[in-house]
């Protein structure tokens, strides 16, 4: 038995968006709902917000959480795991969508893994402002730390909870261990 897929239009997706109770990426017509997190991806997330937000006080950059949904394009948009911006933030639909995020992460999960290991890699790369993009694993110390060159993305995989992580774009410095803090591996 064939699935159908039914396609929405940019209008359509933000019409839902706005009433749903559910978050959604949408990619070209169509929509990904998002999975609700488990307490170590929670617990990931807090980690990190809570190393990076004081090393960020005194500069020009702001962390946003997942509530944030980013434009990729005017057909493309997605709700990283946190977000940071340095300067003004761009937004559009009314102040609902980041346009010019620096950094972008994602905690994985075992049904996102491909997804945010493979083909956000190539969507966050298609955004000119993003410098980096982080992905942390939420089952085991591991990270990739992706960065823009002229050539396209290089990236860097950590898996010590002794690893520090340079966060240039940023000016900061994270430590996997702060990251994997109370998270039960």
């Amino acid at each position: 038995m064939a699935i159908e897929i039914q396609q929405l239009t940019v209008e359509q997706y933000l019409a839902l968006e706005a009433e749903s109770e559910i978050k959604h990426e949408y990619i070209d017509g169509e929509i990904f709902p998002m999975p609700g997190g488990t307490l170590n991806h929670d617990t990931v997330i807090m980690n990190l917000t809570g190393a990076l937000f004081p090393q960020l006080i005194g500069s020009d950059c702001r962390l946003h959480t997942s509530h944030m949904r980013v434009g990729v394009s005017p057909t493309r948009y997605v709700y990283p795991d946190l977000t940071a911006v340095c300067g003004e933030a761009e937004t559009d639909h009314g102040t609902t969508t980041l346009l010019n995020p620096v950094v972008v992460v994602e905690v994985t999960s075992p049904s996102s893994i491909e997804r945010d290991r493979v083909r956000k890699v190539e969507l966050y790369g298609d955004i000119p402002s993003v410098q980096g993009y982080l992905i942390l694993d939420q089952e085991r110390v591991f990270a990739q730390w992706h960065t823009r060159s002229e050539s396209g993305w290089q990236f860097r995989q950590f898996s010590d909870l002794a690893d520090e992580i340079e966060l240039e774009p940023l000016g900061c410095t994270l430590r996997l261990a702060d990251v994997y803090r109370s998270v039960a591996l």
